[in-house]
């Protein structure tokens, strides 16, 4: 016990890793889908190219945000950064709707 706390090691309490299991899968999906949706939108090529793009995109999207979730220190950091990325990516793709832009 002692030898932990002269390295300086960190507890983690299961909050904080149900916490990044949330971030790791469930929110992670909704996070890649809103930006598959705007990648497939607004890439400037045909629409069927933009989708299979944007699909094989977020495979890369997915992983890495699954890998951050469990690398980042603080649990509170994660989940704003990803809140802020969702609500960015919901307003673009909101607008594109608006605006007319391709299905």
């Amino acid at each position: 016990m002692a030898a932990s706390k002269a390295t300086g090691a960190h507890r983690t309490n299961g909050w904080n890793i149900a916490a990044r299991i949330v971030a790791a899968i469930p929110a992670n999906y909704l996070l890649t889908s809103l930006a598959t949706a705007c990648f497939a939108r607004l890439l400037p090529m045909p629409p069927a190219e933009a989708t299979i793009a944007a699909t094989l995109l977020s495979f890369a999207l997915f992983a890495v945000i699954a890998l951050t979730a469990f690398g980042v220190r603080s649990v509170a950091v994660l989940w704003l950064w990803m809140l802020g990325a969702a609500v960015v990516l919901g307003g673009i793709l909101w607008l594109s709707i608006m605006a007319g832009g391709r299905l």
